[in-house]
């Protein structure tokens, strides 16, 4: 029954492309009856010329005939016959020919009931999905590279292209890219950071020398980086060295506060290692544990995010964060929105970590951490020498509720510097001196700063 309907329809369609290749057409019926006219009037001039006498009837006689033969050919020429010549009428059976065979082979392939179902079960949606993201990062990679040509000064852009191409899983361009990002900000850690994870992840998960080299410059520019720390951790277990690598993890563990989203994994790991030395970490694990209400990944989605690739492990993150973000806009709560900001703040996005914890000091205004956090994410977010007057306005609001905050001295003092109040900013450090024992990291440095502003008043 499939057969003949599809017979019909094919027999239809190349019905209507073959046929105006054989009726004539309303230009050859005009032309017909036209010299049809013609010829009429030509009997009447004769006929008159016969009665004024200027012709006989036998003069006339064979020209009438004439032109009675030349009626009659036109005559006939009016009917709607097939009268194209056989050059076209080859060239209608070829069209003929095509759209039956290109219609029935189309059928073939793509409606016959014979062919095998395509469930969408059976296809790779994913890597589908994957495929036409490759397409879209080749093409931001393309316009990233060449907006850096004209700006190679652009450090969020060599940070976004370096971010895109570790997603693309080109570890060592994303390293290197990393790298070049450096060159403008010399003292940034945590670029240090991603371009030695970057070729962590290129040696498939070992502290490779390029690695170590990377993760030591981030050590000494910082040496409380939660990420140095832990990679270099990860070195000294790959070395042999288990219990300096446990020691590593549990001082990190225990200088990092329970809300930081990367101590699942950290307590996952002190765990295992401890399992592995024989030691007991068992009571240290207990001291810090998530809120109950802050929903988070769970032991198996770390697990599953241990064999993920980078790029699919901070897709996982970027989703988190993600829903996080959505619930503190529903139903905002203090301890959501900390770590809120405080992931924003991991992924370099400065702006809405800042938002994010401007929205935790409005819950608890007598509070000086959360503004501490919102000056300080300004200050990474402007990526400049000054300090921007909206977090020094903040930090003199953290002075209000809490005199004891010596990133708030720091940056209240940088700001009395630069505008040659030099005798405030010094007072300010002093204080910090006051604040820290000497063998703290930042007394050196706030130390050299009095020296070199005292220079500065005495010349």
């Amino acid at each position: 029954m499939i057969w003949i309907v599809i017979a019909i329809v094919v027999a239809l369609a190349s019905l209507v492309l073959i046929l105006p290749f054989f009726r004539k057409t309303d230009l050859q019926d005009a032309e017909s009856a036209q010299g049809l006219n013609v010829y009429k009037q030509q009997l009447s001039e004769l006929d008159a010329d016969i009665a004024r006498d200027v012709i006989t009837e036998t003069e006339a006689e064979p020209v009438r005939l004439e032109i009675q033969r030349r009626i009659l050919r036109a005559d006939h020429a009016k009917d709607p016959v097939f009268v194209k010549p056989v050059r076209q009428q080859l060239v209608a059976g070829g069209i003929a020919l095509i759209v039956i065979a290109s219609s029935l082979s189309l059928y073939n392939y793509l409606g016959s009931p014979d062919i095998p179902s395509k469930p969408l079960a059976s296809r790779d949606i994913e890597q589908e999905k994957r495929a036409f993201a490759g397409q879209d990062l080749q093409t931001l990679v393309k316009r990233l590279a060449e907006k850096l040509q004209d700006q190679p000064d652009n450090l969020d852009g060599w940070v976004l292209l370096a971010r895109t191409l570790s997603r693309m899983k080109r570890y060592e361009d994303a390293a290197r890219t990393y790298l070049q990002a450096t060159k403008l900000a010399p003292e940034d850690a945590d670029l240090y950071v991603a371009a030695a994870e970057n070729y962590f992840y290129l040696a498939d998960g070992v502290v490779s020398d390029a690695a170590l080299t990377n993760f030591k410059k981030a050590y000494t520019l910082d040496p409380l980086h939660p990420g140095a720390r832990y990679y270099m951790a990860i070195y000294d277990l790959q070395d042999g060295r288990a219990t300096d690598a446990l020691d590593k993890w549990i001082a990190l563990y225990q200088d990092s506060e329970a809300t930081e989203p990367y101590m699942s994994l950290l307590s996952e790991r002190i765990r295992g290692l401890g399992d592995q030395t024989g030691r007991d970490v068992a009571e240290l694990l207990e001291t810090k544990k998530p809120q109950s209400n802050a929903p988070g990944p769970s032991r198996e989605d770390m697990e599953a995010a241990a064999e993920m690739s980078a790029a699919d492990r901070q897709d996982m993150i970027n989703q988190m964060v993600a829903r996080l973000d959505e619930r503190m806009q529903n139903e905002p709560d203090f301890e959501g929105l900390m770590r809120l900001g405080k992931a924003y703040s991991t992924q370099q996005n400065f702006l809405e970590s800042a938002d994010a914890y401007g929205r935790a000091a409005v819950l608890e205004p007598a509070n000086a951490e959360p503004l501490t956090l919102q000056a300080l994410a300004l200050v990474q977010g402007a990526n400049s020498k000054i300090p921007p007057v909206e977090a020094i306005e903040i930090f003199k609001q953290v002075l209000a509720l809490d005199e004891t905050v010596t990133e708030a001295h720091w940056y209240l003092g940088v700001s009395d510097a630069i505008a040659g109040r030099n005798d405030t900013a010094i007072a300010h450090w002093q204080k910090i001196l006051a604040l820290v024992s000497e063998d703290h990291p930042i007394y050196a440095n706030v130390t050299q700063a009095i020296n070199t502003l005292s220079q500065k008043a005495e010349n």
